[in-house]
Parts: structure tokens; sequence; C-alpha cells
């Protein structure tokens, strides 16, 4: 089954502050998620994907004898996932928990451009 996360920051002129948009999407179930995370855009990256993979640890039903690809337009956050790139001290907790959940279920994890993930266009 294949599942879609992203994220997007848009900044806040009376502060110096910027809060992201982290959302996922599951075509073949029909579920769509967004949320409001206060982060730089890696973290919001991060949020995304681990809203994602928290969900379907919370709703195991839905994706019981599936194989699970989950794609992100984050090159840098699939590629520290999947350890193939190096990871900064500030991101290594995301990256972990990420890394964790793969001892919880099987899944897949790959990068596709913003402009074939429908989780931009949510």
């Amino acid at each position: 089954m294949e599942c879609y996360f992203c994220a997007s920051i848009r900044e806040k002129k009376e502060e110096n502050n910027k809060s992201g948009v982290v959302s996922f999407f599951i075509p073949e179930l029909g579920i769509s998620f967004r949320a409001q995370f206060k982060g730089n855009l890696y973290q919001c990256q991060y949020a995304s994907l681990l809203s994602l993979l928290e969900f379907i640890e919370l709703n195991p039903q839905l994706f019981k004898n599936k194989s699970m690809e989950i794609f992100g337009d984050s090159y840098i956050v699939v590629n520290q996932v999947n350890l193939r790139l190096s990871c900064t001290e500030d991101l290594k907790p995301y990256r972990d928990l990420a890394i964790n959940y793969k001892k919880k279920f099987s899944f897949s994890l790959n990068w596709v451009p913003g402009r074939d993930n429908p989780a931009q266009r949510r």
C-alpha cells in the first residue's frame, strides 16, 4: 500500500518564527491528514513521516497483510532514515524514532519528487 508524506513552512511576519504544516495521504484508503507543527523544515518533514508511522501503528487492521511503501519528497529525511546520509545532532532523535518503527512493522521508504507527491496537493 502506498503512503505519502510531506511538509511545508509558513513564515510568521510578526515574529521571526516559522511554523510548518505536516501532512500525509494514503490514496487506497482515502485518508488525508494535515496539522500545524512548529519547527524548521527538516523537523516538520520528520514530524510528517512520524505522524504517518504512528497512524499505521495505531491502525493495524487497515494495513494487515499489506506491503507498505512510504514515499516522501524530502531527500534528506528519506536518506537519513535509510542510513545513506549522515544526520545532524538536532535531527537524530527524529531519525531514531523513524528507524525504531522499522522494528515494529515492515515498510520501505523512498524518495519521490514533490510534483509527484499527492500529499502536497491535499
